[in-house]
C-alpha cells in the first residue's frame, strides 16, 4: 500500500512513497499532517469570508504558523501532538466563526471530528 504526502515536495517523481515516507514518516503521521493542513484551512476561510480583523488575534496566527512548521519534511512525527493541534486548532477555527457572520463556508472550516480514527 502507498501513501502520498501533499506538504513534500521531495518524493521521488512525485508518485508517492511506498511503505513508509521517504523522510521517514509514516502513513498515519502523513495522514494527520493532511488534516492539521485541512484545519487551518477552515481557519483562513473563516477568516477571508468573516472578514476577521486578524491582526486582534496573534495567538492564532502563532498556532497556524506552528501549524504549518509541523507539517515540513522531518520537523515533527509525533501523532500525538499533531492530533493535539488539530483539536486546538477546531477550536480556534469554531470561536472564529461564532464570532462572525460567515456564509457558504467550505467543509474545511465545519467538518467535526470525535476521534483519532474519525481523523485518520
Amino acid at each position: 500500500m502507498s501513501m502520498f504526502c501533499y506538504q513534500c515536495q521531495e518524493v521521488a517523481k512525485n508518485t508517492g512513497c511506498t511503505i513508509k515516507g521517504v523522510c521517514g514518516k509514516n502513513k498515519e503521521v502523513a495522514k494527520l499532517q493532511d488534516l492539521l493542513i485541512y484545519t487551518i484551512k477552515g481557519v483562513s476561510d473563516v477568516v477571508v469570508k468573516g472578514k476577521v480583523d486578524i491582526t486582534k488575534h496573534d495567538e492564532t496566527n502563532y498556532e497556524v504558523l506552528s501549524c504549518l512548521f509541523m507539517t515540513i519534511t522531518n520537523a515533527n512525527f509525533d501523532g500525538v501532538s499533531i492530533e493535539k493541534q488539530i483539536r486546538k486548532m477546531m477550536a480556534k477555527r469554531d470561536g472564529l466563526r461564532k464570532s462572525v457572520l460567515a456564509e457558504n463556508l467550505h467543509d474545511a472550516a465545519t467538518f467535526t471530528v470525535d476521534s483519532r480514527d474519525d481523523m485518520l
